[in-house]
């Protein structure tokens, strides 16, 4: 992918998935929500700050400390301004979880067949959030904060299940943004693995997109995650761009006075 395609997927996964606080440094936009995912307390660095790369940096680490949060920075290829991933390692940022973006024409994941019963949901139900909850061993207050996020985009959204023998075995949730869709959350109950309901999941929300009119989707894999890679290779996706977040570990210990 080239900057600007990169650039445009970025802007599609913050309008996916909402932090509850924003703000504005130049191009760059800064999200906060009770520390809860990276993605929702991370720095996403667009476009020039059109501030001086120092006064900038200075500006985002006040902004998360004053929240008792990590400084943290969602990097790619394109972030801007170019030298910024060379200034914030020599600041002392860390380099942190490291993911993949994955993309897939609907017609190729649709291409895919699946007997399994699938249902959609304008809301997650108590079901939905149980499995999410038992699959991620989140814990109530992280489960509470992530489903806000979900529920606070205004984009086209819909939550996923996939039952084996009439228990929900898999879950996932959708946003589509035309013409691409999201796909987030895909959660297999730990009990019903390797029955294909995460495939049966990812089906039912490509399906639901293209009737609104998408074309292509995009998740988002974890370096490390080879099961993941597999399970979506086998449904068309392939590797489109990275990014990794630079994290200044142990700031929001010194909380600033002026906060």
């Amino acid at each position: 992918m080239d900057y600007s395609e990169i650039k445009e997927m970025e802007l599609l996964g913050h309008n996916a998935w909402v932090a509850e606080e924003k703000m504005r440094i130049g191009g760059w936009l800064l999200r906060a929500d009770h520390g809860v995912t990276r993605r929702a307390n991370s720095v996403l660095p667009l476009e020039s700050p059109n501030l001086s790369l120092p006064i900038a940096i200075n500006s985002v680490i006040e902004f998360y400390r004053c929240r008792d949060l990590i400084p943290r920075f969602q990097m790619t290829e394109a972030s801007q301004p170019s030298g910024l991933d060379s200034e914030l390692e020599q600041r002392g940022f860390s380099i942190g979880l490291q993911v993949e973006v994955w993309t897939a024409n609907l017609s190729t994941l649709l291409a895919t067949q699946t007997e399994l019963k699938t249902v959609l949901l304008p809301q997650a139900t108590d079901d939905w959030i149980e499995t999410y909850k038992i699959s991620s061993g989140h814990d109530p207050l992280t489960m509470s904060v992530r489903l806000e996020i979900m529920e606070r985009t205004s984009l086209p959204r819909t939550y996923a299940i996939a039952m084996v023998e009439e228990i929900t075995a898999a879950i996932g949730f959708g946003v589509v943004e035309r013409p691409w869709l999201g796909i987030f959350g895909i959660a297999t109950h730990p009990d019903m693995r390797r029955r294909g309901a995460a495939i049966a999941v990812n089906i039912a929300l490509g399906d639901w997109a293209q009737k609104l009119g998408a074309e292509y989707a995009y998740l988002l894999v974890e370096k490390e995650n080879r099961f993941a890679k597999a399970l979506y290779t086998k449904l068309g996706f392939k590797h489109a761009y990275r990014y990794w977040y630079r994290e200044l570990l142990g700031a929001k210990e010194q909380r600033s006075r002026s906060c």
